[in-house]
C-alpha cells in the first residue's frame, strides 16, 4: 500500500512539473548517472529552450580549455570594452578601459554570473561576442550538444539562442569529466572583488547532501533553471530543471527528483530530509598572495623573491614564492608573489614589509 501510494505521489509530481502555465512548455527535466551516463528520468529533456545563464557554463568549459592548452593564464589580463561594460545586470560594473584577470573573471562567472564578465572574456578570445558564440557552438557539437545553438557567452535574452534540458546535461558531464580540478571552483560559495564579497546564487548547493556544483539560470523566458551535481556513497547523479516558477520552487522541484533516484539506487541522505547535517568543511580562505615587486625581467624577479626570502624569513615562512607573468598594458611583465595566506596575514605580512619600505600589496 505504502508502495502505491508513493507511486501515485510521483505520478502527481511529474504532471506537475511537465505542464507549465505558459503558452510554452518550458518546464523539463533530467537526472543522469555520470558514471554510466544512463539517463534515469527525463521529461521533455529534448523540448528547447533559453539557456540564460547556463549558457556561462559553456564560456567557462572553454575558459578551462584555453588554459590547460596554454593558450590563456589564470593572471591573463584582460581588458574591458565599451560594450562589455554596457552589459545589463547580474554584472560588476566594470569600467571601460579596466583589466580583470582570468581567475577573478572565473570566479566572477561561477559565483556572481556577471554579464559584463562573460563578454569580456568572449572579446578576449574571439575579438567580438559573436564569434565567441560560433566558437561555443562548434564546442557544442563536439560533446554531442545536439540541440543547442549559442549567440552570447553570457546568456542574455536571444531568440535564437537556444538548448534542451539533455544538452545542459551533456555539457555539466563534459566539464566534470575533463577538468575535474577547475570544477571544484563551482562549490566555492564567495568571491570577493574590490572589496566586495559576492556570494553564490545556487542555494540548493548549500543544503543538499552531497552537492559540490554547478549553476544557476534565469530569464523571464525561461524561468528559473538550475544545472546540479551531488555525491552520495560515491555516487554522483547531474540533474537538470528548467522553467521553475521560484528559485525555491526550481530548488525544491529538483532536489525530490534527485532525491527519488538517489533512492532507486538504494542510496539516501544521512537523514530524512534532503539538508546537509554534516559540518561543512571550512571554506579555503588561504587564497591571498602577496604581492612583493613586478619586473620586466624573470630573473629579476626571482631575485627580488630571494631577497625578501632572506630578510623576512618570518614575514615568508611555510608560504609559497612564485613568479607569474602577467600582461600589462599590453606589456609582457613578472610578478614575484608569496602565496596562500590568509586575509589577515597577507595584511600584517604587508604592514611589516612597508615598515621596512619594501613595496608591497595584496591580491585577492
Amino acid at each position: 500500500m505504502k508502495n502505491l501510494q508513493n507511486y501515485i505521489k510521483i505520478l502527481i509530481f511529474i504532471a506537475f512539473i511537465a505542464y507549465s502555465t505558459s503558452l510554452l512548455a518550458k518546464r523539463a527535466a533530467i537526472i543522469i548517472d555520470y558514471d554510466s551516463k544512463e539517463v534515469l528520468f527525463e521529461i521533455n529533456a529534448d523540448t528547447r529552450n533559453y539557456p540564460a545563464s547556463l549558457t556561462k557554463i559553456m564560456t567557462l568549459y572553454i575558459v578551462f580549455d584555453y588554459l590547460h592548452k596554454n593558450r590563456l593564464s589564470w593572471n591573463s589580463q584582460m581588458k574591458v570594452s565599451k560594450i562589455a561594460s554596457s552589459r545589463p545586470p547580474s554584472k560588476l560594473y566594470l569600467e571601460e578601459g579596466s583589466y580583470i584577470t582570468v581567475e577573478n573573471a572565473v570566479l566572477a562567472l561561477v559565483i556572481k554570473s556577471a554579464n559584463d564578465v562573460a563578454a569580456v572574456v568572449a572579446e578576449h578570445i574571439s575579438k567580438t561576442e559573436k564569434e565567441f558564440a560560433k566558437l561555443m557552438t562548434a564546442y557544442a557539437r563536439n560533446i554531442g550538444m545536439k540541440n543547442t545553438t549559442f549567440k552570447n557567452a553570457s546568456g542574455l535574452p536571444n531568440r535564437a539562442q537556444m538548448t534542451s534540458a539533455r544538452d545542459i546535461a551533456t555539457l555539466s558531464h563534459a566539464l566534470i569529466s575533463n577538468f575535474p580540478e577547475e570544477y571544484k571552483l563551482f562549490s566555492r560559495e564567495k568571491f570577493l572583488w574590490k572589496g566586495k564579497t559576492y556570494k553564490t546564487h545556487n542555494r540548493l548547493m548549500q543544503s543538499y547532501e552531497g552537492a559540490d556544483g554547478i549553476k544557476t539560470g534565469y530569464i523571464k523566458d525561461s524561468g528559473f533553471q538550475l544545472a546540479f551535481s551531488a555525491v552520495r556513497e560515491d555516487k554522483r547523479l547531474i540533474g537538470v530543471y528548467f522553467g521553475g516558477d521560484s528559485g525555491k520552487h526550481r530548488d525544491k522541484t529538483l532536489a525530490f527528483l534527485m532525491d527519488k533516484e538517489f533512492g532507486e539506487l538504494n542510496i539516501n541522505a544521512p537523514s530524512s530530509s534532503s539538508t546537509k547535517i554534516v559540518k561543512k568543511e571550512k571554506a579555503n580562505t588561504n587564497n591571498y598572495k602577496v604581492v612583493v615587486g613586478t619586473f620586466k625581467y624573470k630573473n629579476s624577479a626571482e631575485k627580488q623573491l630571494k631577497l625578501i626570502q632572506q630578510k623576512y624569513p618570518k614575514t615568508t615562512n611555510n608560504k609559497e614564492a612564485k613568479v607569474v607573468s602577467i600582461k600589462i598594458n599590453g606589456k609582457q611583465l613578472y610578478e614575484s608573489r608569496f602565496q596562500f595566506f590568509t586575509k589577515k596575514d597577507a595584511n600584517n605580512a604587508c604592514s611589516r614589509l612597508k615598515k621596512y619600505k619594501r613595496d608591497c600589496f595584496i591580491r585577492g
